[in-house]
């Protein structure tokens, strides 16, 4: 007898389970379909951007190329495919290319709202804070001091890569808006401090010593530094930052 009832309670729980994977089931499967679904997509979506960015490091190497053999406009043409691929990185360096491209033409205004583009296009520093440093020098000749500071003050905070640069920039914006002794003093400080590049301590020596002079006129004559060039970058394996998705 007590056979029967350890069968008989052994078949009620067996349908208990039943039950409970029969109700349960459609959820656990739910679940999976819905992993395969994320997992398929992420794999989707790091092989769209891989081709993204594969697209957009061919035509930045043409332009490059281009660009070599002095062929502007079909350089142009290649950049601004670049531009369109999507890629945050190379839209970035494209756009600096472009940036380059209008200063010959003398069409600074372009050149500048290029180099905004390029800023605001990439999350790294080096290249973005590269482009913004630009187009604050560019403007600074045309802008209101208040404006050159307001696009130079966030690359001047701390561990930001060309930070001394802008300082220097500022500086001769204080100076060309007739505030001698601001400049002097923020020049004063590259001059000294640890970790300004040696070039960057050189320049503001140099400024100082007209200034303490007496010779305004040549220290602000001083100002017109040579234009450094435009990036022109070899074609480049796809950087790790490449892989992220455009801004």
């Amino acid at each position: 007898m007590s056979d029967i009832f350890d069968e008989t309670e052994e078949n009620l729980r067996a349908d208990k389970w039943i039950g409970i994977v029969k109700k349960t089931w459609p959820w656990v499967a739910g679940v999976l379909v819905l992993a395969l679904v994320i997992a398929l997509g992420v794999w989707g979506y790091q092989s769209w951007q891989a081709g993204i960015a594969a697209k957009a490091s061919e035509s930045y190497g043409q332009a490059v190329e281009s660009l070599g053999k002095g062929d502007k406009a079909v350089a142009k043409t290649q950049l601004e495919a670049t531009v369109k691929a999507g890629n945050a990185t190379y839209k970035a360096l494209a756009l600096q290319q472009l940036a380059g491209l209008a200063l010959e033409d003398n069409k600074t205004a372009e050149a500048i709202a290029d180099l905004d583009q390029a800023a605001k296009a990439t999350n790294s520093a080096l290249i973005s804070d590269a482009a913004a440093l630009k187009a604050a020098l560019l403007a600074m000749d045309t802008s209101s001091l208040a404006d050159t500071q307001k696009r130079l003050e966030p690359l001047m905070k701390e561990k930001r890569p060309f930070a001394a640069m802008a300082k220097e920039a500022l500086a001769m914006a204080k100076l060309q808006s007739g505030d001698v002794k601001g400049a002097r003093s923020d020049l004063q400080v590259l001059s000294v401090t640890l970790g300004t590049p040696d070039g960057v301590k050189q320049r503001a020596a140099a400024f100082v010593a007209a200034i303490d002079s007496g010779a305004i006129g040549t220290a602000q004559a001083m100002i017109k530094l040579p234009e450094a060039p435009m990036p022109v970058m070899p074609q480049m394996p796809v950087p790790q930052e490449a892989q992220a998705p455009a801004q």
